[in-house]
């Protein structure tokens, strides 16, 4: 009997260790897999939707249209991101308190914006692909229509430096105007430049080529006396950027991916040709007296080098 207890214990306990054994066996590859990929770490798909706060006020066509460019690329990215939401935060904003709110992250994480702000370029993360391809830098300005023989006579920097131009105070290109020596009447807000054009606080508004258009459809029934220049084309090395919280760099990868998906794939080309090609097409830039401006203040991220990047409306429609 003793035997026979003894066999049964023996047999026991061969079968515990051949099963530990074929456990050990199973497991063992996947643990080496798990530390194979631990050294090549691959992107998660977040569980929950990814949020991105912006400043989106009703009724702003420029700002929308750069939006635009921030869905699509967000939109290009979801199989390997996941979904997104956007919180939109509608109460306008100077553009000081709106660096200052995609800097602290509160109340939006996501701006789009030109480089020439120290505080943004050092305290948020740039996404470098201009979604304008550098046509911020292209200027052509609001005038009163009264000015526009005056305007005429413009033919160089030295004109220019006799007549005054409107910025608002806090835009990144005031320093671009003060470098070279262009006289400058500033305002605190945005919306104060109109009505001090019309009443000749100075004699040039200049705007952005994707911009002007659409402010003046926006303003011209308030300011009937504006137009649109028809001379003068002022450019200097700018651009819009999208920015993104430091405490959101999954944010930022993604929106990177997706512009530079967008390029690749025609979608950017297409998108931009779409929203801009024939508001820039007839202010026909290439028959205007075309004036330079130097801007040192370009960061050294801006991806100057990267030429398929950036257009020149001006000798794009001219052959060679």
């Amino acid at each position: 009997m003793r035997s026979d207890w003894k066999a049964g214990l023996r047999a026991l306990a061969r079968a515990i260790l051949m099963t530990v054994v074929a456990s050990l066996v199973t497991t063992l590859p996947t643990i080496g897999s798990a530390r194979a990929q631990a050294g090549t770490p691959t992107l998660a798909t977040p569980a929950a939707p990814m949020h991105i706060r912006i400043l989106r006020v009703h009724d702003e066509v420029v700002r929308e249209r750069r939006w635009d460019f921030l869905i699509a690329a967000l939109d290009h990215t979801t199989p390997r991101y996941g979904p997104y939401v956007i919180d939109a935060y509608p109460e306008p904003m100077s553009t000081q308190r709106e660096i200052e709110e995609v800097i602290n992250g509160r109340l939006i994480n996501v701006i789009a914006s030109d480089p020439g702000h120290p505080d943004l370029n050092a305290q948020a993360i740039p996404i470098a692909i201009p979604i304008d391809k550098g046509l911020l830098g292209y200027r052509v300005s609001l005038i009163r229509r009264d000015q526009q023989a005056r305007i005429n006579e413009v033919n160089d920097i030295q004109g220019l430096r006799l007549l005054n131009v409107g910025q608002g105070q806090d835009w990144g290109d005031v320093p671009v105007y003060q470098f070279n020596k262009i006289p400058l009447v500033t305002a605190s807000h945005y919306d104060q430049l109109f009505p001090m054009l019309v009443h000749r606080r100075f004699n040039l508004f200049p705007r952005g080529v994707l911009e002007i258009t659409p402010e003046l459809i926006s303003f011209r029934a308030q300011y009937p006396e504006m137009a649109i220049d028809t001379h003068l084309l002022i450019r200097y090395f700018y651009a819009q950027f999208f920015y993104v919280n430091k405490a959101d760099p999954l944010v930022a990868r993604r929106i990177k991916d997706g512009l530079e998906a967008m390029r690749k794939d025609g979608s950017f080309d297409a998108l931009f040709q779409r929203n801009f090609g024939q508001a820039v097409a007839d202010l026909h830039l290439d028959r205007r007296v075309l004036i330079e401006l130097t801007n040192p203040f370009v960061p050294p991220w801006v991806p100057v080098e990267r030429k398929e990047l950036w257009l020149d409306p001006v000798t794009a429609g001219k052959p060679g």
